[in-house]
């Protein structure tokens, strides 16, 4: 975890590489996780018992920060 509020927000930060080319591209990531049942101003539910859990993922420096194709699985 790179960056936790201790409310349940927390993300994550990573690097994708191209594979399978000569000059192999590379990106980074950040993915964003709701780890509590409710959000803070109550507006989602997972339910009793549950967590929210992942909420987003983006590439940085990318238009409209979207990932390249060749980075999505």
């Amino acid at each position: 975890m790179d960056r936790d509020d201790h409310h349940g927000h927390l993300e994550y930060d990573g690097v994708v590489f191209e594979t399978g080319v000569p000059r192999p591209r590379q990106v980074k990531f950040t993915v964003v996780v709701q780890y509590t049942r409710k959000t803070t101003d109550g507006r989602y539910d997972a339910g009793r018992g549950q967590k929210i859990g992942v909420i987003t993922a983006y590439c940085h420096n990318q238009p409209g920060n979207k990932c390249p194709a060749w980075a999505k699985l």
